[in-house]
């Protein structure tokens, strides 16, 4: 199943009607992608995923992606976790950062507190990654049992060193 069937899979799970809220990727947000290094893959799904307004996929929300140029404009934590290769996409069940890693199109998430507290840290830091696409993570909050929908599920779910019960500050 490929990554797209996934994503459709998941949403249809979800009970969302895609033809009701698609939208074509503007022009703009497409050419950002490109320029921030997005795989093409990734691209591709973004593209086939545009829709008039965020989505919940279960308790995981998907980004409406024609807001990234808007995003980048005016949110500051959306810029700094671009500088970290890390692009928002969505957010969890608690509001923590559902964040795709561009360097190797993985998924994972961002632990809220500590991303917006600790400003002058690497927001990789917080990024609990789960070791699959954007597709696979929406399929998997539909159909795998007890799947992580925030981050500190997926550092316990991961087995991850950063389980976001101490201070950065402290370590």
């Amino acid at each position: 199943m490929t990554d797209i069937q996934k994503m459709q899979a998941a949403l249809e799970a979800a009970g969302i009607n895609v033809q009701k809220h698609r939208e074509p990727l503007r022009l703009e947000n497409a050419e950002l992608m490109k320029q921030w290094g997005i795989p093409v893959e990734v691209q591709q799904l973004l593209a086939e995923f545009s829709f008039d307004t965020d989505l919940a996929i279960g308790e995981v929300h998907f980004d409406q992606v024609n807001g990234l140029k808007k995003k980048m404009e005016w949110e500051d934590d959306f810029q700094r976790a671009l500088q970290a290769d890390l692009l928002l996409v969505g957010s969890g069940s608690t509001g923590d950062p559902v964040a795709l890693d561009i360097r190797d199109s993985q998924v994972g998430y961002l632990f809220h507190d500590y991303f917006w507290e600790e400003e002058a840290e690497d927001p990789r830091k917080f990024f609990i990654k789960l070791n699959c696409s954007l597709g696979q993570l929406f399929w998997n909050t539909q159909f795998v049992d007890d799947y992580p929908v925030d981050a500190y599920e997926a550092a316990a779910y991961m087995g991850a060193e950063f389980t976001g019960y101490w201070n950065p500050d402290e370590a």
